[in-house]
């Protein structure tokens, strides 16, 4: 393994070589693996050879750094080569390294020519929208290769292709070769742009570069969508020639084929089951999805069979809480996509209510995460039976909060303390305290399931009060964690005045120190933590390089 700590000259040469090597075999590592590898290559001084190394190495130097290798020009086109995605999009070292290209290649304004865009490479992502729009078509070639663009860039780009003053010409002319040299730019064209484009073209490009295109599936089916009749006739049943067979299923052009209403209907018994996968990679458009998932409800009404979930994929968007209520969960795969579903449910915003809770469960509540946890309806707790007492501490923390918000309408204690009791192993001591002047007769069981901070904040008064009628219990549970500790914490004085014959606390002028065994993690310790995980890869990666050069 290695580490950014001193290396002595033989150590640098021995990862001077490494980083060769990763160049060879296209090894990717990220900003913090590459920061690191950088200072133990460079430690005692700059190689003269930085072109055998990998060009994304070269982000973390500089011009001058690779003068001994080359000029300044020759620097920017190997950092026209380099994932610049290894830097955040508006990181100050990103913008720093166009500011230099500028200086170098001498670009005096907005306008930039196309021997430059071509040294610049990658980093014509970062020019905004005057840029483009000064440089007409020039930069067009390098921004398809760009993995997203900003509102103003995707304006900008809409305008000089709109205009027809570009080697690809107006789109009324594209042919399918055109569209396969714009290439990641597809994405960006409006629906008026690509309804202007002769149909032949756009089919003829699916079913030749498609596949091998930068595009996604949900890219991919807007072009499908200006390929459709934009008016759909009602389908009086499935036409011959329609017929869905073997063949059209393993067609990865199906979805060019179908209108809305003419796959429901060829849909009729037709099995999905052992296609599903498949054709889910294909690019349907929304109304086909809706069609696909509409034929699997009217298939299994009483809930997809275990063996389908998996298969879901690009369906997920679909699936209601409703549907989930109806899986019979008994595998890990199902259980996977169960979660997949919610992340998804969760990411396009959607709180999780009654129904998704529902169908979520006791069962499954500690598998979710934070972002799940923070989309929760805290009013639908009051119409849910959860019990979150083998999750985090910290989904206890958030969930208690919740719930408290939830129930705090209710008007007689005895009342709240039935909601919210499943929900007190996140609870603060200072809302015990409070709860303790409620005669709750609270569960010793519960009591040992408190945070463990604020069951140590209570003292024997707080602790009588909460347990009322089961105090006497308390003495079954002394010697049991972490009752134990907060018995050895309290003063045997006030543990007597309890009179349940409670023993183990701290004399009178005695000094009873208890370590705590479970410690809260500061901060630092956890950034330490993350550093190293963080830097795991690159470990493992050098570790096995070098097992491969000796």
């Amino acid at each position: 393994g290695f580490t950014c700590a001193a290396a002595n000259v033989t150590e640098a040469e021995r990862f001077q070589e490494l980083a060769k090597v990763m160049k060879k075999k296209n090894v990717k590592l990220g900003e913090d693996q590459l920061s690191c590898l950088v200072k133990l290559v460079t430690l005692h001084g700059i190689p003269k050879d930085l072109d055998s190394y990998p060009e994304d190495l070269l982000l973390f130097l500089s011009p001058s750094d690779y003068a001994a290798t080359g000029s300044c020009r020759q620097y920017f086109t190997n950092i026209g080569k380099a994932n610049l995605d290894v830097l955040q999009r508006e990181s100050s070292r990103r913008k720093q390294l166009l500011r230099e290209a500028f200086l170098c290649l001498k670009i005096p304004g907005p306008q930039v020519s196309e021997e430059n865009a071509e040294i610049l490479g990658h980093l014509v992502c970062d020019l905004g929208g005057e840029y483009i729009r000064s440089s007409g078509g020039n930069l067009l070639k390098q921004l398809s290769q760009c993995e997203s663009f900003l509102p103003d860039q995707e304006e900008a780009i809409r305008s000089v292709i709109g205009s027809g003053n570009t080697t690809f010409g107006p789109p009324e002319t594209w042919s399918a070769f055109t569209l396969n040299e714009l290439g990641g730019l597809i994405p960006v064209l409006d629906h008026s742009t690509l309804q202007k484009i002769p149909k032949n073209s756009l089919t003829v490009w699916l079913k030749n570069f498609a596949h091998n295109s930068p595009l996604s599936r949900e890219e991919l089916a807007t072009v499908v969508q200006v390929l459709l009749p934009t008016r759909h006739k009602r389908a009086d049943g499935c036409p011959p020639s329609k017929k869905i067979t073997e063949m059209v299923l393993n067609d990865e052009l199906m979805p060019l084929q179908y209108t809305p209403e003419e796959l429901h209907a060829c849909l009729k018994n037709v099995s999905l089951e052992n296609h599903l996968s498949l054709i889910l990679t294909y690019p349907f458009t929304v109304q086909q999805l809706t069609v696909l998932k509409r034929s699997l409800d009217e298939t299994y009404p009483d809930g997809y069979p275990e063996s389908l979930l998996p298969k879901l994929g690009s369906l997920l968007d679909f699936i209601t809480p409703e549907d989930v209520s109806k899986w019979k969960i008994t595998s890990a795969d199902t259980l996977a996509a169960l979660l997949k579903m919610i992340k998804r449910y969760v990411d396009l915003g959607n709180a999780l209510n009654v129904t998704a809770l529902n169908a979520i469960g006791t069962k499954y509540l500690c598998l979710l995460n934070v972002s799940a946890l923070n989309m929760i309806d805290p009013n639908s707790l009051t119409r849910v039976s959860l019990n979150p007492t083998a999750c985090s501490q910290l989904m206890k923390d958030i969930l208690y909060v919740k719930a408290k918000h939830a129930f705090s309408g209710e008007n007689y204690s005895a009342a709240y303390y039935t909601l919210i009791e499943p929900y007190l192993g996140g609870a603060p001591g200072i809302d015990l305290k409070a709860l303790s002047k409620d005669n709750v007769n609270m569960e010793v069981s519960t009591l040992a399931k408190l945070r463990r901070d604020s069951l140590m904040s209570l003292t024997p008064s707080d602790v009588r009060c909460l347990l009322g009628t089961h105090l006497g219990e308390l003495v079954q549970w002394q010697n049991v964690s972490p009752i134990r500790e907060w018995v050895q914490r309290q003063k045997q004085s006030e543990l007597d005045q309890l009179q349940i014959s409670l023993t183990g606390g701290t004399q009178e002028g005695y000094l009873n120190i208890v370590t705590p065994k479970f410690q809260s993690p500061s901060l630092a310790s956890l950034g330490a933590v993350a550093t190293t995980l963080h830097l795991l890869p690159a470990l493992l990666i050098s570790f096995l390089m070098m097992s491969g050069l000796s």
